[in-house]
């Protein structure tokens, strides 16, 4: 009995080491990059005291918590939690925990949150720059239309392009619909759908899954739209 007990106790303190090493970041020897000189948070003192033994499933929660209403809090309390995301995202290990804190950011109204969402989009990790893309549909701004069509054109991983897509659909209006334009041209036909599902959205318009009368409309183009009817008919199939 004591020995097992005394090995549950290793095993207790193994894990509480490792979620430590998660919060406490495992890259801070890393350069500051440009984009953050101007942050006063940088010695972590707020990051550790705000997630300092939360284990992953709990920091995604208080995360998801937060966004719900960073929108409601002053602008000045906005900007002091942005500069804890963007520090958090920096020294995160957990690519997980690097793409809620992008969702999380996405909410802040402060001009830093727009700089951690572009960062994400450069993530190693899939998932975050998926992350990103949403992000940048909930977040706005100017530089949410070129960050997304960036992706769509870049980005290594379909799974991407196609939450730059989506998302595209998200942000809206007819830089959008410009920026969506290359997808049509794309030799995956997922992309191709995505793209016309995302200018159906933004447009109110409807030329079926006729793929050239939505490259002529992305060209500024008036192509027929389908009847009623034919729309019917297209849905039973």
């Amino acid at each position: 009995m004591f020995k097992f007990s005394a090995r549950l106790g290793k095993i207790s303190a193994t894990l509480t080491a490792g979620a430590m090493l998660i919060y406490s970041g495992c890259s801070s020897t890393r350069a500051r990059p440009e984009w953050m000189q101007t942050m006063t948070f940088w010695d972590k003192k707020e990051v550790d005291k705000t997630y300092k033994g939360q284990i992953p499933a709990e920091r995604v929660e208080a995360l998801r918590a937060e966004a719900l209403v960073m929108s409601t809090l002053p602008p000045a309390e906005q900007q002091a939690k942005a500069e804890i995301y963007a520090n958090a995202y920096r020294d995160e290990a957990d690519a997980l925990i690097r793409a809620e804190i992008l969702k999380a950011i996405a909410t802040c109204g402060s001009p830093l949150a727009a700089e951690t969402i572009k960062a994400g989009m450069g993530d190693a990790s899939r998932d975050v720059r998926i992350a990103g893309c949403e992000a940048w549909a909930k977040h706005g701004g100017p530089q949410a239309i070129p960050q997304l069509s960036e992706a769509l054109r870049k980005d290594a991983s379909v799974d991407v392009r196609l939450a730059a897509v989506r998302c595209l659909g998200k942000v809206g209006g007819q830089d959008a619909i410009t920026a969506l334009a290359p997808a049509l041209e794309d030799p995956d036909p997922a992309l191709q759908y995505r793209a016309v599902q995302s200018m159906r959205l933004i447009s109110g318009k409807d030329f079926g899954d006729d793929a050239n009368a939505w490259r002529e409309f992305a060209k500024g183009g008036q192509p027929a739209e389908i009847s009623v009817t034919q729309r019917a008919k297209l849905d039973l199939f």
